[in-house]
């Protein structure tokens, strides 16, 4: 009969020696292959300047916001007083100050003359108007038909004086020719403008009075004072439509 032998362990160690490799091998694989993958992930996680470019420019863009539109500076000529010596006072040249009003001889001016400061800039410490004596009174009501053409009542002066009385007509739009045009009292007295060139941003004086016209002072030619509280002033164009109203409060 023959004999079995019995395996020692020893002939297990080389059969274990290389499992254990191809083990390690085989994980040092798996680990590279996962790295691998990783580091892609990451790259393509990361944005690139082309789409941050992109991403802002649907961002919006901050705009400044315009301010509004300063109201009209207005001054009285007093005696004594110049062109040259009123733009000086309002920071402005002389040559701005006669094209607000519509001027064109600089030694033309009466006393009691209102002018038109033009307000130019707008930044801290822009010239004011100089305080005038007496009420002034605003535009009371917007034009009530067909469509605006920028001239309207700025306000009335001397109510129930003759010699003082007189109102205030503003352009606020552009140059116009003022024939045909019509001022009246809503209780049958009717001024009819004569034919003038009326300036972008300038003002003219109708006054009650009797005088010779200029280029920014008409004259009613009455002998008498036209005005009073509770009247309503209408200005009318050309049409017979109404520009502006304004109605002089009770006193």
């Amino acid at each position: 009969m023959g004999t079995v032998r019995k395996s020692s362990w020893r002939q297990f160690l080389p059969y274990l020696a290389l499992n254990v490799v191809v083990s390690a091998i085989t994980m040092l694989i798996v680990l590279a292959i996962w790295q691998g993958v990783s580091g892609g992930r990451a790259a393509a996680s990361t944005p690139t300047p082309d789409v941050l470019a992109r991403v802002a420019s649907f961002l919006p863009t901050a705009t400044a916001t315009l301010p509004p539109s300063p109201t009209p500076v207005t001054y009285t000529v007093k005696d004594g007083d110049t062109l040259s010596s009123i733009a000086r006072a309002h920071g402005i040249s002389l040559d701005e100050l006669m094209s607000a009003n519509g001027l064109r001889d600089p030694n033309r001016i009466a006393v009691g003359q209102v002018l038109v400061i033009p307000i130019l800039g707008g930044a801290e410490g822009e010239p004011t108007a100089t305080p005038r004596t007496g009420p002034q009174y605003p535009t009371a009501t917007e034009p009530s038909g067909g469509e605006s053409q920028g001239v309207v009542i700025h306000g009335i002066e001397g109510i129930g004086d003759l010699e003082r009385e007189r109102v205030r007509i503003l352009n606020e739009g552009g140059e116009i020719n003022l024939a045909g045009w019509m001022m009246d009292d809503g209780e049958g007295s009717i001024y009819v403008f004569p034919s003038l060139r009326f300036r972008t941003v300038g003002m003219i004086v109708v006054h009650t009075k009797e005088g010779e016209d200029t280029v920014i002072d008409l004259y009613w030619g009455l002998d008498e004072p036209m005005w009073a509280p509770g009247k309503v002033i209408t200005l009318r164009d050309d049409t017979g439509e109404v520009q502006s109203t304004l109605q002089i409060p009770d006193a």
